[in-house]
């Protein structure tokens, strides 16, 4: 029992001297934080206030009309993520045994489709996601002659952000577009920075890990729920599959081309490095007609070339593959957060939109109402798409 508590805390030690530090500097600062419905814990500085004064003048147009995109890109991310949390959850309930798309993203934590995000790549995404968004509220704001009272780092639970706080007052009292423009611009921040990741990601580092490796097969993290035949075959996630009906294979791209061609009942043969695997094909749940593995969360694999394996070489690819582990994680962390950031709830952007296109649309009384009832339903959808699979499990 003590040697598994040990190996848990050492398999997070990071993530628990993190919070152990944030625990004992709320002790410190506890005095200047400002606590909201108990849970929610700010703490007020003056950084980056200069900056922001700086640049959003020296680049006043630019960031205008940036910030006016962000308004039209804003409203459909809005609608999107409404969207895709709605059918989420419809299709959790008609289908039980899909998996969730909504998930905590923590580090250390299996994140299915996406793997277990290491703590380092969590806290450096997490501070470059959280002073992209914030700044990009201020220097907006700023643009448009709106003051900046605070910057400011913001506890809600486990979750750490950041936060700007501009003169409501005034906000409130400008026009429309250049309220939504102001609301909107952290979103479309973590987008724009989301699509910056992916180019990197897409046209410079992952080229350049291409030629330092060879390809050699695919693997799959988990099988999907219920008898498929990789799980009957014996077939184990996480095995290197080299070779298919007698031939090699250099990723999953072959596979895919024969299962299109192929039809259940149509039997396979799978070759990794200790044995081969035969099954016989099943029919896909959702498709009719179509061949299916059973299998998801697949990727190719591949072996380092020997130039890469010892030197100064060595370090050269261990430093491009952090760096593009790096990119990817803040690429997904970035989009998610934009997105989460427009949903139309009370604490977040989304929210405050929604407000004041609900405000215009139906006059300060009957807007506050509808915003409230919009606000709550979507809270509620939030709710369900983490803690429905939990429900089922307990109750059905």
């Amino acid at each position: 029992m003590l040697d598994t508590l040990f190996a848990f805390f050492y398999k997070f030690k990071y993530i628990f001297i993190f919070y152990a530090i944030i625990i004992v500097f709320l002790a410190l600062k506890r005095k200047k934080l400002i606590v909201q419905a108990k849970i929610i814990f700010l703490y007020r500085m003056k950084w980056g206030l200069k900056w922001m004064d700086k640049y959003s003048q020296k680049f006043r147009e630019w960031i205008i009309l940036l910030g006016y995109i962000g308004v039209g890109a804003g409203y459909v991310g809005l609608v999107f993520i409404s969207v895709l949390l709605i059918k989420n959850l419809v299709d959790m309930i008609i289908k039980p045994a899909m998996v969730s798309g909504v998930s905590l993203v923590l580090p250390g934590i299996n994140i299915p489709g996406l793997g277990v995000l290491p703590f380092w790549y969590w806290l450096l995404a997490i501070f470059i996601i959280a002073i992209v968004h914030e700044f990009g509220h201020g220097i907006v704001a700023r643009a448009h002659n709106i003051k900046v009272k605070n910057t400011g780092i913001v506890f809600f639970g486990p979750i750490i952000g950041a936060f700007v706080e501009p003169d409501e007052g005034k906000l409130r009292k400008e026009k429309d577009i250049k309220q939504y423009s102001v609301l909107a611009a952290g979103s479309f921040s973590n987008i724009l920075l989301a699509i910056f990741a992916l180019i990197l990601l897409n046209f410079a580092f992952m080229p350049l890990q291409q030629t330092m490796v060879e390809p050699i097969g695919f693997s799959f993290d988990a099988y999907y729920t219920g008898n498929f035949p990789a799980e009957m075959s014996g077939l184990s996630p996480n095995t290197i599959i080299m070779g298919v009906n007698g031939n090699s294979i250099t990723g999953f791209e072959k596979v895919s081309e024969m299962l299109y061609c192929a039809r259940p009942g149509d039997e396979m043969s799978f070759m990794t490095e200790k044995e081969n695997y035969d099954l016989v094909l099943a029919e896909d749940p959702e498709i009719s007609g179509k061949s299916f593995l059973g299998i998801q969360s697949i990727h190719n694999e591949f072996k380092v070339k020997e130039k890469y394996k010892e030197g100064v070489w060595m370090i050269v690819y261990s430093v491009v593959i952090w760096i593009s582990g790096f990119l990817r994680w803040l690429f997904i962390l970035s989009l998610g957060i934009g997105l989460f950031n427009l949903l139309p709830l009370p604490i977040v952007d989304g929210g405050r939109m929604a407000q004041v296109f609900l405000h215009k649309l139906k006059g300060p009384e009957k807007g506050e109402k509808r915003y409230r009832q919009v606000s709550l339903f979507f809270l509620l959808i939030l709710l369900l798409n983490l803690f429905y699979p939990l429900l089922v499990k307990l109750f059905i």
